[in-house]
């Protein structure tokens, strides 16, 4: 018995074996780790921290392009 046969018998023995309940519960239990994950990624401080760094520059380099200088000059 080559590796795809074994990997063919054991999943129609796990679809076989297992009940729609199963399933769907699951589904449910996946889902809402990936939602605990993807809203501790989002709402991290290192995340916010990047997020609110950028935004300063990006501030930053707008005003310099309007002429307006945001650091004082070293030379004075």
């Amino acid at each position: 018995m080559n590796i795809n046969e074994m990997e063919a018998d054991l999943q129609r023995q796990i679809a076989r074996d297992t009940k729609p309940w199963m399933r769907i519960t699951a589904g449910i239990l996946l889902f809402t780790v990936l939602g605990i994950l993807i809203y501790c990624q989002v709402t991290s401080p290192v995340q916010i921290q990047k997020r609110n760094a950028k935004a300063s520059l990006q501030f930053g380099e707008a005003l310099e392009r309007a002429g307006i200088h945001t650091q004082p000059d070293a030379s004075h």
